[in-house]
């Protein structure tokens, strides 16, 4: 079965933010992805989106052009095949690339979620190092890539000079006998084009005639050492440059695991910043999330609708609304609104901007759409059928996490039946606790709407005068379908219109008159709102010019003030230097103990020299070559083995920087205060050495207090944080077993720990 949210036309979305990303298999990463709605991968998707998004507006430039997947080179080398040149060449330029990335985001703060990706890159510079002096930038083998090619380079060149320069002496001493007085070259050998009379005078091989037939070319026999010599460097040179070719492919298979998980890295960090690209396109934002199951989407925009067109509107469900209703006129935008909240959510998930001002967002379990026409031919369904084959699963499917949005309630049956058929949908959506939003024309679903505490019963406007819907959402209020208005500016005989006004009135109830009533009540009040809300706004126009202009003459304030100031420091400067040239004078002329006093009162102490640095192992250090921190592990003599997200470094201590020391979070639980320790740890956004340390701390207090299991919350990322926590938990002797969260722990996100 297809998505249940397939009508909100989020594949479209996705379509277009897969334009701003050039590497092919991030546009397919968009274009595939589907919404997983899991509170943790949501948060995550937000956060890194949102900080690309504060990355582009500080105008910082992130290119993935030139990017491209190498990951079947990396396959053939790791399989034993030889690379050539020009793919060695290309493996380098993606290492240039991620070189590239990653000095770009280490220039950023650390605690940016989306640094995970570019400190997950793996960079063997040795490797490269090594393939470039011995690639060129065309692909070809440099001619000193090795000793023994250099070599045989040298020979090849110092064998062929004297080939040309003999063969350039034997045309100036047998003219007579060439055909031409040229050099040609017949299987890489020296040959000359003789007659035919004189081919046999000089011995040695013949390579066919020429296309006369009146001369052959001839290597004569004096040549044969020579141009065998030759044959045979060109042959040792194929073989070095295969040689190295090997080599060098063996070097790139030892290292294609880390690169193909860089290619991994470089594309999903280009899905975030095409996310974020769309948003800056589009003045979009990132919706926050709310653990209630409420919304709040302020001057919200369809990111379909041409943005000359669109018109804004603010949705909103709040206590102690579960559900709303909208009515108006056709056309008037119903639709519009049920999409653009559900697909602004769905966005959301993705950690897509959406347009709005402002925006907040539950965690729903799931969306359920039933929108469009679904008849369907095949299934020999009519269009009633087919909504009530969709309804019937959401109504089994639904419960008290998930939005349901319902576009036109039922339709394509009889009105009385259909609204009867409503209402208890209504009263079965309710009793599962789902919140819902849903479209109607139908006045008893209005009329149940109005009299429900539980339902926000809004519209969408209409203007009388000019016969037009507005698409303006209209939050508690009821709206009147407008058929005969908007059919009257359609039909050329109006007195169809009239004879209609007729049989609707006659049959009108009481109720439905009020009801129209309410909704002209309703509407004229949304007339003077919208004045009231000009007026404030000009009001607040006002109040931000004052403080703009209030701000100005704070700023020349603070600017005059510095002025002011550095003219007075100026003063006391210079009568500081008048009273120094003073006391000069007084030493000169007053006693040795005077002089002495005066001395005392100087404040330019000379410094104490630095203090020596002593390290002990479990110091927190910087590595001054490479800007890595890291933990001392070990020390000998004047080196220490220094633990650097997971690796083992030796170094000098010369090179190190002692580092102030991590302040590790207070998990210390008294019996006065908890009964028992707390059955979990959230370690989502910790380094790897952080986390390791705070995760061995809490399972040893956890196995003390005698806990059966506990949940350690690391997140998904690149995966190296939740790889670091199970090989330190494997090392744990009192731990049995680990297993990943089950769907409502977190799924893999998540280690649940059972202790021995």
């Amino acid at each position: 079965m297809k998505d249940s949210y397939a009508n909100l036309d989020l594949d479209i979305i996705k379509s277009q933010i897969a334009e701003y990303t050039p590497i092919k298999e991030a546009k397919h990463f968009i274009l595939d992805e589907d919404v997983l709605f899991n509170p943790l991968q949501i948060k995550k998707a937000t956060i890194e989106t949102d900080e690309a998004l504060k990355l582009l507006k500080q105008d910082v430039n992130i290119s993935f052009d030139g990017i491209y997947n190498v990951n079947d080179l990396l396959e053939k080398a790791d399989k034993g095949f030889l690379l050539n040149g020009i793919e060695l060449k290309n493996v380098l330029v993606f290492h240039n690339h991620c070189n590239r990335i990653a000095k770009e985001f280490s220039k950023f703060s650390e605690d940016l979620h989306i640094r995970d990706y570019p400190d997950s890159i793996n960079l063997k510079q040795k490797v490269f190092d090594e393939v470039e002096s011995c690639i060129d930038n065309s692909g070809a083998v440099k001619d000193d890539a090795s000793e023994k090619l250099k070599q045989i380079n040298f020979d090849l060149d110092r064998c062929e000079k004297d080939l040309y320069n003999r063969a350039h002496s034997f045309i100036d001493k047998h003219m007579d006998s060439l055909q031409e007085p040229s050099i040609y070259m017949r299987n890489d050998r020296i040959t000359f084009l003789i007659k035919n009379s004189d081919k046999n005078k000089y011995q040695g091989y013949t390579y066919g005639s020429s296309s006369s037939g009146l001369a052959f070319y001839v290597e004569p026999a004096s040549f044969i050492e020579a141009n065998n010599k030759k044959i045979s460097l060109l042959k040792d040179k194929d073989d070095e440059i295969e040689a190295i070719l090997r080599r060098l492919s063996y070097l790139v298979s030892s290292i294609s695991e880390d690169y193909m998980q860089n290619f991994d890295s470089l594309m999903r960090l280009s899905v975030i910043f095409a996310k974020a690209q769309y948003g800056i396109k589009r003045g979009g934002i990132i919706a926050s999330l709310g653990d209630d199951l409420y919304f709040d989407l302020e001057d919200l925009c369809h990111p379909l609708i041409d943005e000359r067109k669109v018109v804004s509107n603010t949705y909103r469900l709040f206590s102690p609304y579960k559900g709303i209703v909208i009515s108006g006129s056709n056309t008037g935008g119903k639709t519009v609104s049920l999409k653009a909240i559900g697909l602004s959510i769905l966005m959301t998930y993705l950690g897509i901007p959406i347009i709005a001002s402002k925006a907040q967002v539950p965690f729903y379990k799931n969306i359920y759409v039933d929108i469009d026409d679904n008849q369907s031919i095949s299934d020999s369904l009519s269009t009633f059928s087919a909504h009530i084959k969709n309804i019937n699963h959401i109504l089994n499917e639904a419960d008290d996490r998930c939005l349901v949005l319902i576009d036109e309630l039922i339709s394509g049956t009889d009105p009385k039946e259909a609204q009867a058929i409503s209402l208890a949908i209504l009263d079965k959506l309710k009793e599962k606790g789902a919140s819902f939003i849903i479209t109607t024309h139908f006045d008893d679903i209005k009329n149940y709407s109005y009299e429900d505490e539980n339902i926000l019963l809004s519209s969408v406007g209409f203007n009388m005068e000019t016969l037009t819907p507005t698409y303006k959402y209209l939050e508690d209020s009821v709206g009147a379908s407008n058929a005969l208005e908007i059919a009257s500016r359609y039909f050329d005989d109006q007195g169809i219109i009239s004879n209609a006004r007729h049989y609707l009135e006659k049959n009108k109830s009481d109720q439905e008159e009020l009801m129209d009533r309410l909704s002209r009540q309703i509407e004229d009040l949304q007339i003077e709102k919208e004045k009231l809300a000009k007026e404030r706004n000009d009001a607040e126009q006002l109040i931000k010019t004052y403080e703009e202009k209030n701000k100005a003459f704070e700023a020349e304030k603070e600017t005059l003030k510095k002025k002011y100031l550095d003219e007075l420091n100026d003063y006391i400067e210079d009568i500081r230097l008048q009273a120094l040239e003073k006391l000069d004078s007084i030493k000169e002329v007053k006693n040795k103990e005077v002089v002495e006093q005066i001395e005392k009162l100087s404040v330019n102490k000379p410094l104490k020299k630095e203090e020596k640095v002593e390290f002990k192992v479990g110091d927190n250090v910087r590595i001054k070559d490479n800007e890595q921190i890291g933990v001392i592990s070990q020390i000998s003599k004047d080196k220490a083995t220094v633990s650097v997200r997971g690796l083992s470094v030796k170094v000098s201590l010369n090179d190190l920087t002692l580092m102030p020391k991590i302040r590790k979070p207070q998990t210390k639980v008294t019996a006065q205060k908890y009964k028992r320790m707390p059955s979990e740890i959230n370690l989502v956004g910790e380094r790897v050495e952080d986390a390791l340390v705070m995760v061995e701390e809490y399972l040893d207090k956890a196995n003390a207090s005698h806990m059966s299991n506990v949940k350690v919350i690391h997140g998904i990322g690149t995966g190296a944080l939740r790889k670091a926590i199970r090989q330190r938990l494997q090392k744990l002797s009192y731990v049995k077993s680990f297993k990943d969260g089950d769907y409502y722990d977190g799924g893999s996100a998540v280690t649940i720990v059972e202790f021995k």
